[in-house]
């Protein structure tokens, strides 16, 4: 939904057309990123297991990461993403719940290479990560990840 100056409803943003996996649907839809340099939202579309960029106006999505409605662990595809961040340069980051793992994605690629977590492997202790859900960048490139099966915030420093 976007809302106007002083109005009280909204109109849809993206999505809107029931849940599924076509080109005009979301599902399950989780994580948000607002693009202003190409004025669209990158959805984290969990369910659909794949990230999806909409242009504002636009009535379908492109296709950013994963494949819709395949999921995986390989490195270009996705289980269950839940949040969704980029840095100046461009590249995504994405908090992939189910893989247990963050992957990143340099600009403009679909293949994506594990900066934290191990695929496929929960666990608690410092290398791993218990279902990513949300996830922010500081100034310095620093990652923060909301480790939701771990009850708590895991910092993944720049390197």
């Amino acid at each position: 939904m976007s809302y106007a100056s002083g109005a009280s409803v909204g109109t849809v943003a993206a999505g809107g057309n029931g849940f599924g996996t076509s080109y005009t649907q979301l599902e399950y839809s989780v994580g948000l990123y607002f693009d202003s340099l190409t004025n669209s939202l990158v959805v984290a579309n969990s369910a659909a297991h794949n990230i999806v960029r909409w242009i504002l106006g636009d009535n379908s999505w492109t296709q950013v990461a994963g494949i819709s409605g395949i999921q995986g662990n390989s490195s270009s595809l996705l289980n269950l993403p839940m949040g969704v961040t980029f840095d100046p340069m461009g590249n995504m980051y994405v908090a992939d719940a189910y893989n247990h793992r963050i992957q990143f994605f340099l600009s403009d690629q679909s293949e994506g290479r594990t900066i934290a977590g191990i695929t496929s492997s929960p666990g608690m202790n410092d290398i791993q990560l218990n279902t990513p859900y949300s996830i922010r960048l500081d100034n310095q490139l620093n990652l923060y990840v909301v480790d939701l099966g771990n009850h708590r915030v895991q910092t993944i420093l720049r390197y």
